[in-house]
């Protein structure tokens, strides 16, 4: 989509070109129930009544203007280890009350010290994957541009390049990680449609796709997935299910591991039930990070470590709580990177950095 004066669309059921989706969205509905199934997701828990919403894209603010990423929710992060750099992209934040929605793609990096912009590139999209293979290569999978897509590209040269889609699936929050001793991607659930989440679970060699056989989690998206590169696991914790008609999806708490051959549900009891964590694989202490989301009863802000045995609180204290607060781990620097995410409705996406050290959060830029 080309950059270009901001547009608006209000009070339309049409679609029309240009780069501007006009509908109205039902804002009492659940991502995969409305109409804009990345954006309404987490104002359920705030209020009862029924929105309408248009939903825009529109052109991203300058980012050489900026000391930090614009605020924003819908994200992605990533650690990108030939570069030793975190990597953020992508995301969307409400703008007039929630009338309607800036999306972004912008790419930012950011070294421990500071966040520098590097050129936006791809179309402006909010609920993209990413996972990087063991040769460098960096990939994104999915996401929302007035509905959820299937898109696949490759980053080369700081630059997005468009392969062919998925043949079978679009996904707008789905899990998408590297199993670096398969050699192969990971890509899980994610909201396909109004009243849609998948269930069926993909690897990718860089090229092909194919459907992986067992019977993987039940449907979800907007859950945590990492790659466990100490066990060879597959870890997916939580996430949002699928809601009766005109009603949220239920927010789960279930924890399941992929070995390569099966999946399998892990009984063990852990964090309360909630959609849209953060969550990172901390490869020196082997442990799965996950920080916050959002459940019925609001927003968390906790942290706990999974270890593939037993899930251990680490703190109730770091940044406020808040949904899609999404991280990376910084191998170089050993310290998990969170950025941004969504702490109210219209007016709560934040663009704060955060650091975890392993035992405590410090915050080290943002506003």
């Amino acid at each position: 989509m080309g950059s270009g004066s901001a547009s608006v669309a209000r009070g339309s059921g049409d679609r029309v070109a240009g780069g501007v989706v006009r509908e109205r969205c039902d804002a009492t509905q659940h991502s995969v129930e409305g109409c804009c199934p990345t954006h309404n997701v987490h104002r359920l828990f705030m209020t009862p009544r029924s929105l309408f919403l248009a939903c825009a894209i529109v052109t991203a603010a300058t980012a050489s203007a900026q000391s930090a990423p614009p605020r924003r929710a819908h994200h992605t992060m990533f650690y990108d280890e030939a570069a030793q750099r975190i990597l953020m992209t992508g995301g969307s934040t409400p703008l007039d009350g929630g009338t309607r929605f800036e999306f972004f793609n912008d790419l930012w990096t950011f070294d421990g010290r500071e966040w520098k912009p590097l050129p936006a590139s791809g179309d402006r999209m909010s609920g993209i994957a990413i996972a990087g293979d063991s040769r460098g290569r960096i990939y994104s999978f999915g996401g929302y541009r007035g509905s959820a897509v299937g898109d696949v590209r490759v980053l080369e040269g700081n630059q997005w390049k468009s392969l062919p889609p998925h043949p079978a699936v679009t996904a707008a929050e789905p899990g998408f990680v590297f199993d670096s001793r398969r050699q192969r991607f990971i890509a899980f659930g994610g909201s396909a449609a109004r009243g849609q989440a998948n269930t069926d679970a993909w690897e990718f060699d860089g090229t092909t796709w194919k459907k992986l056989g067992g019977t993987p989690p039940p449907p979800r998206q907007a859950h945590a997935m990492v790659y466990d590169a100490t066990r060879d696991r597959v870890v997916v914790f939580g996430g949002g299910g699928v809601g009766g008609p005109g009603a949220p999806p239920p927010a789960l708490a279930d924890t399941w591991e992929y070995d390569g051959a099966a999946w399998k549900q892990v009984t063990v009891t852990g964090p309360a039930a909630r959609l849209s964590p953060g969550a990172a694989f901390d490869s020196k202490r082997g442990l799965m990070i996950l920080f916050g989301g959002s459940g019925p009863s609001g927003f968390l802000g906790d942290t706990w470590s999974f270890d593939g045995s037993e899930w251990k609180k680490l703190a109730d204290s770091g940044p406020e709580p808040r949904a899609m607060g999404y991280m990376a781990y910084d191998k170089s620097r050993d310290r998990i990177v969170l950025f941004g995410g969504r702490k109210g409705w219209p007016d709560g996406d934040l663009n704060d950095t955060w650091e975890w050290d392993g035992s405590a959060w410090k915050r080290v830029g943002g506003r």
